[in-house]
């Protein structure tokens, strides 16, 4: 009898399942859509979604996540990038290495980059990439305008914006207009920031006003989708920068930049640049003097380069990206000092850079290919040439202290010919 009533309660048990089988109903298809997860160590941001009105570039990068920054003033934000900052940062502007022309740093690249001016901003944080430049140790970042190919239907395009904050009465205006066709456009971009000084807290007044102007002209051929080139005109003009935390002020401070980028359909990229930053500062005409002698240091820095790369992307989509690269910076700054009664110092007190030249000369490659499919390998290896060069090191200035002779006090040695090899990667 056991054995049947087990059989029976099966039976039973399996019955309803066979029934409810036969009755099915079919769902519609159901489609979910995300976002794609974002490269580790890397941002990509849309200066039109920022939020609020930034001083400057530096400023607008330190709301990215592991971005941070220094300032003297309100204006001139030095960013950090992993606690790295100056020179282990690659820091381009539309494809051009600006190096700016304050021995104090009053005026890092990010200081002639008004964000508004840009389409895209891209943060590579730490040693990822080996195509912008050697060093980088910290990262890269990528100020980028990209303008869309204008078509039959739309030949003109434009915005305008401004902003207005309370606490030190900051005005901003902007406008950017490109017009054209589908064989070609002109774009003009400019930018107005006028800012006071700001109350902290205590309702204490702190130096921090200053004004700037951008202007920006780029005539840019794009015979199909893939093809384009383009010049583009800079100018900046930054007047009386007021700095708390700095015995001195710039009164002036000016960069020119020309570029001229081409691609093709067939992956190959070229940019050439020339930039010329010329930066004044002192302690006398933006605030009362407190020091015994009037000081003055006019500066100058001037970059050219150009970069040439090709994409070859492969069957097994591995991508190759290859080139050469190619920098050149001026930098010389003088010191000057004179008595209170003087209008302008002329004694020549300091030399700070000493008429000094740095070349480099690269060659990179650079590959990446899916693992898997959640996974990338990517790799990179390069090789730059750097030669430095003092040409003002033996030149006496007051009291016939030259630059080689605090050298030698300082650091044991003169500002001898550098010639240097140097070999970079990352895996």
């Amino acid at each position: 009898m056991k054995p049947k009533l087990l059989t029976l309660s099966l039976v039973s048990a399996i019955t309803p399942i066979t029934l409810l089988a036969e009755d099915v109903t079919t769902l519609p298809t159901i489609t979910v859509e995300g976002e794609r997860l974002p490269e580790p160590g890397i941002s990509r941001e849309k200066p039109e979604d920022m939020v609020g009105t930034p001083a400057d570039a530096g400023d607008f990068l330190r709301d990215i996540p592991g971005v941070s920054g220094t300032r003297m003033g309100g204006h001139g934000i030095d960013p950090i990038i992993r606690g790295q900052s100056q020179t282990q940062l690659n820091i381009l502007l539309d494809g051009a290495y600006v190096h700016g022309g304050c021995p104090n740093r009053m005026d890092p690249p990010t200081a002639y980059s008004p964000v508004e001016t840009y389409d895209s901003v891209t943060v590579i944080k730490g040693s990822q990439t080996v195509i912008y430049g050697g060093g980088g140790s910290g990262g890269t970042v990528l100020f980028e305008r990209k303008t869309p190919r204008l078509t039959e239907d739309k030949f003109i395009r434009g915005q305008v914006g401004g902003g207005y904050t309370t606490n030190s009465g900051t005005k901003e205006l902007f406008g950017d207009v490109t017009a054209g066709s589908t064989q070609g456009f002109a774009r003009g971009i400019i930018e107005y920031r006028d800012a006071d000084n700001y109350e902290d807290g205590s309702g204490n007044e702190t130096r921090s006003a200053h004004t700037s102007q951008t202007g920006n002209l780029i005539l840019g051929y794009t015979p199909n989708d893939k093809t384009r080139l383009e010049l583009g005109l800079e100018a900046n003009r930054t007047e009386d920068v007021l700095y708390s935390g700095a015995g001195m002020d710039s009164p002036q401070a000016d960069n020119d930049t020309i570029r001229l980028k081409y691609e093709n359909q067939w992956g190959t990229k070229a940019d050439v640049y020339y930039s010329d930053v010329e930066h004044v500062m002192d302690n006398y005409s933006l605030r009362s003097l407190t020091a015994p002698m009037k000081m003055r240091v006019p500066s100058k820095s001037k970059t050219q380069g150009g970069r040439i790369s090709h994409n070859l992307l492969m069957d097994n989509e591995m991508e190759w990206t290859m080139g050469f690269d190619y920098q050149h910076n001026n930098r010389d700054a003088n010191r000057f000092a004179g008595p209170p009664n003087m209008p302008t110092p002329t004694m020549l007190q300091s030399i700070m850079w000493p008429d000094v030249d740095l070349t480099q000369i690269g060659m990179f490659g650079e590959m990446q290919m899916p693992v898997r499919d959640i996974h990338i390998l990517k790799m990179g290896l390069r090789y730059d040439r750097v030669t430095s060069e003092a040409n003002r090191a033996g030149q006496a200035a007051m009291g016939g202290v030259t630059p080689n002779r605090l050298y030698q006090q300082y650091y044991g040695k003169n500002a001898d010919v550098v010639d240097e090899n140097n070999i970079g990667g990352f895996i």
